[in-house]
Formats: C-alpha cells, structure tokens, sequence
C-alpha cells in the first residue's frame, strides 16, 4: 500500500507554499496539489523518505524559491492573458450584429457633437473631465461596493488581485491625452474625415472601457465564486 500524506503534512505545504512567496490561495492550491502528488510518488519508489526530504527534494525539482516565484510570475501572466483575451472577445462583439448598433450609435453622437459645437477643444475637455470624475466614482465608491469580490479575512486570491487591478487607471486616458495634444492643438474643429476617425476612436474606446471595467470584474468574480464560494462573503 503506498504511502499518502497526512492532513498535518497537507497543511505544511500550504505553509511552505506560503514562506516560497506563493501568498494567493487559489494558486497556493493548485502548488499542493503538484507537491502532493510529486512526494506521494517519491515514497512509492521509497517509502522510507521522511516528509521532509521528500519535500525538499520535490522543492529542488521546481527549481527552489527561485523556481517557485517563477511559477507564480508565470501563472499571473496567464491569467491576465486570459481576461485580455475574454476582453477583446467582449468587444468584438459590439462589432457584430445586433451590438454593433451601440457602437455606431455612439459613433454617430459623438460625430453629431464634433459637427455642431464651434469649438471641438471644448468636447475633450467636457469628455476628459466626466471620464475623471467618473472614473474617480468607480475605483472608490462602486468597484469596491459593486464588483470587488469581498473575501474572508485571512486569504488572499490572485483572482481578486487582477479584478482590482482592472480599474479604469490605465494608459489609455494617457492615449487619448496624447491624441488631444496633437490634433486639437492645430485643428479647433475638426474635418468632416477627422470627425468620424476620432468619432469611431471614442466609440471603441467606451466599449473597451466598458469592458475593462465592468465586463471582465465581473467576469472574474463570477470565477472567484464558483472555485471559492466558502471564501467569499455574500
């Protein structure tokens, strides 16, 4: 009969999972279950190998704390590359039919603005200023209160870390800030050509932002709660 590991051992590589600096618990799960299986299969070929240097011999295979902190480095990139690829899915789909209603119509509002206001350079203010004050509302008051998953003290998950993450302060305001700075700056109103090129630009940019920030948190919450419900409050 081959040799399995106790609950008092199981518990001991979450701890040493912990001090390899793998703090989340979703991927901390995943590293026992592959250490766990690694030791089981050394005491096959030798039953007589204490936990210990079962443990220390699996660790060396992982490449030690260098090896574990790459794993962890490794399946963060995953993830996000994950939820990248869920997002331009999202907004793929508004450039489809029937959602490619929205995006013409948003399109065709902007383009609407940009053709009856005088001065264009008072549409990126107005744009730039609401995007601010609401993105200020999102990351303090309704991400944490709306879409956030709420987790039990005491656990950390890599999940809840990259929904944190996905908060409207990205590099895209800085886009369109360099955007403004270079054509608004010479053209005061624009072209009809450059009212629907920067009209389309708006459009697709809401639907990413909307995305970003909506779409994909609750996406992962969704994730988070059913790998984890007992771990999430209601």
């Amino acid at each position: 009969m081959s040799r399995k590991l106790s609950h008092t051992e199981i518990e001991e590589l979450y701890e040493f999972c912990y001090f390899q600096s793998i703090v989340y618990y979703d991927l901390q799960v995943e590293l026992v279950d592959h250490l766990a299986l690694s030791i089981e299969n050394l005491w096959t070929e030798n039953p007589d190998l204490s936990f210990d240097n079962a443990l220390y011999e699996v660790s060396q295979q992982f490449g030690g704390h260098a090896g574990f902190v790459i794993i962890r480095l490794d399946k963060e990139k995953a993830l996000r590359k994950k939820y990248r690829r869920l997002l331009w899915q999202f907004v793929s789909e508004y450039y489809k039919f029937p959602k490619i209603a929205v995006t013409i119509a948003l399109a065709a509002l902007f383009f609407t603005i940009f053709r009856l206001v005088e001065n264009d350079e008072y549409v990126f203010y107005s744009f730039g200023i609401g995007y601010v004050f609401l993105m200020l509302v999102y990351a303090f008051f309704y991400a944490p209160l709306k879409l956030w998953p709420k987790i039990k003290k005491g656990h950390s998950f890599l999940l809840n870390e990259i929904a944190r993450g996905r908060t409207a302060l990205t590099v895209l305001p800085g886009n369109i800030g360099v955007f403004v700075s270079l054509f608004v700056d010479k053209t005061m109103h624009l072209t009809f050509a450059w009212s629907v090129v920067v009209s389309m630009l708006i459009s697709f940019f809401i639907v990413l932002l909307y995305g970003d920030t909506f779409f994909i948190p609750k996406k992962i919450r969704e994730h988070l709660v059913g790998q984890y419900p007992q771990f999430v409050k209601a």
